[in-house]
C-alpha cells in the first residue's frame, strides 16, 4: 500500500484515496486480531518502529511523527500524543489536506479547486462546503493550519507545490512561504 496512488485530476483526497491500513504482526507481543479506529498517518511509522525496538528517536525538532506503540501493544492511550485532537496532514504533488476526526480541508495550489467535509455528518464526501459562506472562517483556521505545519515540516527540496522548472509535471505554478 505504500505510496499508493490514484489516475484522478484534479489529484483527490478522499478517504478511499489515502486512506491506508496498516498491518502489524508479532506473535505474542501485539495482540492478533485487534483492530484500532485512531487516525495515525506515514510519518508515525518511524517514531513507532523506534520505539518499538527501544532505539532512541532522532535529535531533532523537525520530526512530526510521534509513536503509536501503545495503540499496537493495546496499552493506555489516554496519553497517547493527545489523540482526540490529532490531526492528519498530507500531500500528492500540488495538493495538501488536513484532517481532523470530524473535517478535512483540501487546498490544490496555486488555484483550486478546494474543499470541505464535515466527515461526520457526510462521511463519504459528497458535499463540498468550501464555497459555503458560513464556513469561511472555519477554512481560513484550517488553512493556517495546515499552512503551519507545511512551514514547519516540508523539505524545499521536496515541496510539491514549488515549480522549480525541473519537472514538466510541475505546471502548476511556483509558490513559496515567505516568513515575515
Amino acid at each position: 500500500f505504500w505510496g499508493k496512488g490514484n489516475g484522478t485530476w484534479p489529484r483527490n483526497m478522499y478517504e478511499n484515496s489515502i486512506k491506508v491500513p496498516a498491518i502489524f504482526s508479532h506473535p505474542g507481543r501485539i495482540a492478533r486480531g485487534k483492530v484500532q479506529k485512531e487516525m495515525v498517518s506515514a510519518y508515525d511509522l518511524m517514531p513507532t518502529l523506534l520505539d518499538y525496538l527501544n532505539l532512541p528517536q532522532p535529535k531533532t525538532d523537525n520530526l512530526p511523527g510521534t509513536s503509536c506503540l501503545p495503540l499496537l501493544l493495546d496499552r493506555d492511550t489516554a496519553t497517547q500524543i493527545g489523540r482526540e485532537n490529532i490531526v492528519i496532514y498530507d500531500e500528492y504533488g500540488p495538493v495538501r489536506m488536513i484532517r481532523t476526526r470530524e473535517w478535512k480541508y483540501v487546498h490544490r495550489y496555486p488555484d483550486g479547486p478546494h474543499e470541505l467535509y464535515d466527515l461526520v455528518n457526510d462521511p463519504d464526501e459528497r458535499r463540498n462546503l468550501a464555497r459555503d459562506a458560513s464556513q469561511a472562517s472555519h477554512i481560513a483556521e484550517l488553512k493556517t493550519k495546515l499552512d503551519d505545519w507545511f512551514r514547519q515540516y516540508v523539505n524545499p527540496a521536496r515541496d510539491g507545490i514549488i515549480d522549480d522548472g525541473t519537472d514538466p509535471a510541475n505546471n502548476f505554478g511556483q509558490i513559496r512561504f515567505i516568513k515575515e
